[in-house]
C-alpha cells in the first residue's frame, strides 16, 4: 500500500489509469509508480472499486491507509506533551532535547528531535525586542492611536535622527570559517575575546526625499573639556541674575504671610536646582556636546532646508530630552515630534543601522578606527535614498500592529506584505 501519498494525489493516479493514460504520463504527473499504482488497484478493488462500472466512483475509503496494528509509537504517545514543554514558557524553548527526554522519561534524546523537527522546529537565536514596562505599552499605545491616521505625506515631514555604537573588529552576524576537525585551534581558526574594545559613535539623519548630515563622534579631550566649562562659567555670569530675581520673586511670595516665620530666611545659591547651566561628571555625549555638534550645526540647518513644516524626531536619551534642547528648537522655530519611551521599532532609521553595519563589513570587520571612519562615510554617501523612503513606508503598518497588541512589540517588523 502507498503510504506517502495523500488521498487526492492516490485518487487521481485511479482515475488516470481508467482514463487510459499511459503509465509513464500517471508518474510524472502524481509520481506514484507503476508498481504502486497497481498495488493501489488491487487494494482499491479489495474494498469495492468497480473499474469496469461504466461510471466508475473513486472513494476515499477506497484510497486511504490501513490502520496501523499493534502499539502506537513513542513519538505519538509523547508528541503532545514534549510540545507542551517546549511552548510553555522562554525556559522550555532554552532546553536541549537531550533534558526534555530526561523529564519526560520513556523517550531518547534522538525521539524529542524527531518529533520537534517534524514540527517545523529547529534551534535558532532568539528574537531581540526591548522589555517594556506597563507604563511604556500605555505611552506607546497611546502615541500610535493619536497617530494612526497619519498619512504617508504627514510621514514625509519627519526628520529621523539616532546614533548607533560601531565595534572595531566585529562583524555583523554571526562567523563561519573553512577548517578541518584538526584545525580547530589553528590560528586562523580563533577568534579571539579581549577585555576592552574600541569603538566610535555614528549619528545621522534623513527624511523622506533627503539624506541629512552625519557626524562621527571623537572622546572630548582635557583641553576641549576645559574650553567648554570656560564657556558655561561665562554663560552663567549671564544668567545668574536674572535666576537671581526669579528667585527672590518666588521665595518673596512663598513667605508672605501675616507674621515673619520662624528660622532662618532662605539664602541665594546658584545652583543646578536655580537654574544654573551644569554639565554631566562622564566623559560621554551629554547635552551640551550634542547642541553644539549635532542640534546647531547640523541638525537645525538641515531642518531648514527641509521646509517650515518639517519635524524633528529625537528619542528620549538623556542628551536629547534635556530642557535647554527645546529651547534651542523653539528660538530656531523647529518643531519635535513627541516621541513615546523605548520604541526603536517606530523609530524608521533604526534599520539602517543594521543595513550599514551589514554594508561595512562585508569584506572584513574595519580594524583601526581610522579605517572605520572612512568606511562608514562611504557606506553613508552610498546609502540609497530608495531604501529609506522604504523603511519610511514601514510605519503605518507598524502602528497598526501595536495599537493590535496594546502597545507591545511582539510582531514582525518590516513591511506588510501581500
Amino acid at each position: 500500500m502507498v503510504q506517502h501519498y495523500d488521498i487526492a494525489t492516490r485518487a487521481q493516479a485511479l482515475a488516470l489509469l481508467q482514463a487510459g493514460v499511459p503509465n509513464r504520463r500517471i508518474e510524472s504527473l502524481t509520481g506514484i509508480t507503476s508498481r504502486h499504482i497497481y498495488r493501489l488497484l488491487d487494494k482499491a478493488i479489495e474494498r469495492g472499486y468497480d473499474p469496469k462500472s461504466p461510471k466508475p466512483v473513486i472513494l476515499d475509503s477506497y484510497v486511504t491507509d490501513d490502520v496501523r496494528p499493534g502499539r502506537p509509537r513513542k513519538q505519538e504517545d509523547a508528541k503532545d506533551e514534549i510540545l507542551s514543554k517546549v511552548r510553555s514558557n522562554r525556559h522550555g524553548r532554552e532546553k536541549t532535547c537531550a533534558h526534555i527526554a530526561n523529564e519526560i522519561g520513556g523517550v531518547s534524546a534522538m525521539t524529542v528531535w524527531r518529533i520537534l523537527h517534524n514540527a517545523g522546529m529547529k534551534k535558532t537565536k532568539p528574537t531581540r525586542k526591548p522589555g517594556l514596562t506597563e507604563f511604556m505599552r500605555k505611552e506607546r499605545l497611546a502615541w500610535c492611536i493619536q497617530h494612526k491616521d497619519w498619512t504617508l505625506d504627514d510621514w514625509k515631514k519627519v526628520i529621523w535622527t539616532d546614533e548607533t555604537s560601531v565595534v572595531l573588529s566585529h562583524r555583523r552576524g554571526s562567523y563561519r570559517v573553512w577548517r578541518t576537525s584538526k584545525e580547530r585551534v589553528v590560528k586562523s581558526c580563533i577568534r579571539e575575546r579581549w577585555k576592552g574594545y574600541s569603538e566610535f559613535m555614528f549619528w545621522g539623519s534623513f527624511s523622506y526625499d533627503k539624506k541629512g548630515p552625519f557626524h562621527i563622534w571623537r572622546p572630548e579631550t582635557a583641553r576641549e573639556r576645559k574650553e567648554v566649562d570656560k564657556e558655561l562659567e561665562e554663560l552663567n555670569e549671564i544668567l545668574e541674575p536674572s535666576k537671581r530675581e526669579e528667585w527672590e520673586l518666588e521665595v518673596g511670595v512663598r513667605r508672605l504671610g501675616l507674621r515673619n516665620r520662624p528660622g532662618k530666611p532662605p539664602q541665594w545659591k546658584f545652583t543646578k536646582a536655580t537654574g544654573k547651566i551644569t554639565r554631566g561628571t562622564g566623559s560621554g555625549i551629554d547635552w551640551y556636546r550634542y547642541q553644539k555638534h549635532i542640534i546647531l550645526p547640523k541638525l537645525i540647518p538641515f531642518a531648514r532646508k527641509c521646509g517650515d513644516d518639517a519635524l524633528v524626531q529625537e528619542d528620549k536619551a538623556p542628551s536629547h530630552a534635556h530642557p535647554y534642547q527645546g529651547q534651542i528648537y523653539r528660538q530656531a522655530g523647529i518643531q519635535q515630534l513627541d516621541w513615546c519611551p523605548n520604541s526603536p521599532d517606530l523609530n524608521m532609521i533604526e534599520p539602517c543601522w543594521f543595513y550599514l553595519k551589514r554594508e561595512t563589513t562585508k569584506a572584513g570587520a574595519p580594524q583601526s578606527r581610522n579605517q572605520g571612519e572612512r568606511i562608514w562615510r562611504q557606506a553613508w554617501a552610498d546609502l540609497p535614498q530608495e531604501m529609506i523612503q522604504r523603511w519610511i513606508e514601514r510605519i503605518p503598518h507598524h502602528i497598526r500592529q501595536i495599537i493590535t497588541l496594546e502597545g507591545g512589540n511582539e510582531y514582525v517588523e518590516g513591511r506588510l506584505r501581500s
